[in-house]
C-alpha cells in the first residue's frame, strides 16, 4: 500500500476531502502524515474535527528558508513508497524534497494549465472574459505549476460570474479531480517516466478530462 502525506498552507478543503475519502475506504492509501506550514491555517481545526493532528512547521518562525525546508523534509520523512499531495501549499518546494520523493508529488492548481500559472487565477479568468475555466492535477517539478499535467476538470464561466462565484463552483470540482487522480495512482494506472505522464502504458498527449 502506498503511504500518502498531505502538505497544505490554508483552509485545508482539499486535504480534508482526501482524508474523508481514505477514511471511507474510497481511496486505499496509508495516511502517513498531515503537515501545515502555517500555524494559523483554518484547515488545522477542520482536520482536527476528523480526529487527526496536523504537524506544524511554521515558515514564519524561520529566518533561514533553507533551514525551514530541511525541517520540513525531516517532518515529512519521505521513504521509497511515499506519495506527497499538495493541497494549497503556497511555497515552492526545493529540489531536495522533490528528489526525496522520486518525483511522486502531486499538486492541484485552479486553472486549465498551462494557462494562468501562479496566483489569482480566478481574477485573470474574469479579466480576460474566458468562457471556460477549470482545475488541473500535475506532477510537481522545480518550476511552479509547470510539471507534467495528469488530468483536468472544465468549468463553464457564465456572464454573471465573478472571481468569488467561480471559486465556489470550482472547489467541489477540485475535490472530484483529486479523487480521480489519486484513484489512478492507487490502481497504478499512471506514472511519471522521463517527465511524461504514462496512462495505462501509453504516454499522454493530452490531460485526462473529467466532467
Amino acid at each position: 500500500m502506498i503511504s500518502l502525506s498531505i502538505l497544505f498552507s490554508g483552509r485545508g478543503s482539499n486535504a480534508n476531502s482526501i482524508i474523508n475519502l481514505i477514511m471511507k475506504k474510497k481511496l486505499n492509501f496509508k495516511l502517513k502524515s498531515i503537515v501545515c506550514n502555517n500555524k494559523d491555517a483554518l484547515g488545522i481545526k477542520l482536520i482536527k474535527k476528523q480526529n487527526f493532528d496536523t504537524k506544524i512547521v511554521d515558515i514564519r518562525s524561520y529566518k533561514d528558508k533553507k533551514q525551514y525546508n530541511i525541517d520540513l523534509e525531516r517532518t515529512l520523512d519521505p521513504e521509497n513508497n511515499d506519495l506527497l499531495v499538495l493541497c494549497g501549499y503556497m511555497h515552492k518546494l526545493p529540489n531536495h524534497i522533490i528528489n526525496s520523493y522520486h518525483g511522486n508529488i502531486i499538486n492541484i492548481h485552479p486553472s486549465i494549465l498551462p494557462k494562468y500559472k501562479g496566483l489569482d487565477t480566478h481574477s485573470q479568468v474574469i479579466a480576460n472574459k474566458d468562457k471556460i475555466h477549470g482545475c488541473s492535477t500535475h506532477f510537481v517539478t522545480s518550476d511552479i505549476d509547470c510539471g507534467p499535467i495528469i488530468a483536468q476538470c472544465l468549468l463553464p464561466v457564465e456572464d454573471s460570474d465573478d472571481s468569488s462565484s467561480i471559486a465556489e463552483k470550482l472547489l467541489p470540482m477540485e475535490h472530484k479531480l483529486y479523487f480521480h487522480t489519486l484513484k489512478l495512482i492507487e490502481e497504478k494506472r499512471i506514472n511519471l517516466f522521463n517527465d511524461k505522464v504514462v496512462h495505462d502504458g501509453t504516454i499522454l498527449d493530452h490531460p485526462i478530462k473529467y466532467t
